[in-house]
């Protein structure tokens, strides 16, 4: 058993629980809903890697071309003003390449859920409560679901606790939800519980970030040839 660690620092991101043995880190893509598809994606792993992973990735940020924090979205557009001003598509791409590296390094699995944002619209937009009209809560208790029963099928059925980057429109009512979940037959004894932290802090959920955004971007922009970070992304570890 871990024990707590009284001083706040950023191991209690990664090991908060002390029954805890995994961590998943998620993010979303897709929630301005403009896009073809919704994405909730992420990186599972032991306490242990999430520990190694973060000076990893923060070296790979100081490296030139050095950036303070990674955001997919910034990254693709390079933008004059941001923090990638005078980047070469070479150079971010060497950059994400070695971000990836790190991941897979450190994590155990690569974890997504995903839904066409004109399915849901068709199906089920206006015919449930405003309070959870978004595809958010149908991918929330689906992503959860995927890391939980893949580890049982696949590793060793360890509990595992789920770190969501911060969103002011979904985390209060995500967490109305929680308590339904926990004790759930799919869920129950491995669901340890959910939390909300910051990117620019935790970093793991910038390596969520990077495979949600990348999936999102392979699956609705079909016409576009397939990057080669989404396939390294999810493949990440092999």
């Amino acid at each position: 058993i871990r024990p707590r660690y009284r001083r706040r620092n950023r191991h209690d991101l990664y090991s908060r629980y002390s029954a805890t043995v995994l961590k998943a880190f998620i993010d979303d893509s897709g929630s301005g809903g403009d896009s073809e598809w919704y994405v909730l994606a992420g990186y599972l792993g032991t306490v242990d890697g999430w520990n190694s992973f973060h000076d990893q990735w923060k070296q790979v940020l100081l490296e030139h071309p050095r950036i303070e924090y990674f955001k997919s979205s910034e990254a693709e557009s390079l933008r004059s003003d941001g923090q990638w001003a005078g980047v070469s598509k070479e150079q971010r791409d060497a950059k994400i390449d070695r971000l990836i590296e790190v991941v897979g390094r450190c994590s155990r699995r690569a974890i997504c859920a995903r839904m066409r944002q004109r399915v849901y619209d068709e199906l089920v937009k206006g015919e449930i409560p405003p309070v959870w009209d978004s595809p958010y809560y149908f991918l929330f208790p689906s992503v959860i679901a995927a890391s939980i029963n893949i580890e049982r099928l696949d590793g060793e059925a360890d509990p595992v606790d789920f770190v969501f980057d911060s969103d002011e429109k979904h985390e209060k009512s995500s967490k109305r939800m929680l308590p339904s979940l926990l004790p759930m037959q799919s869920y129950y004894g491995s669901l340890v519980n959910v939390i909300y932290g910051d990117e620019k802090k935790v970093l793991p959920l910038q390596a969520a970030d990077l495979l949600a955004w990348q999936t999102r971007r392979a699956f609705s922009v079909p016409n576009e040839p397939r990057r080669r970070h989404y396939d390294a992304a999810r493949n990440s570890p092999p």
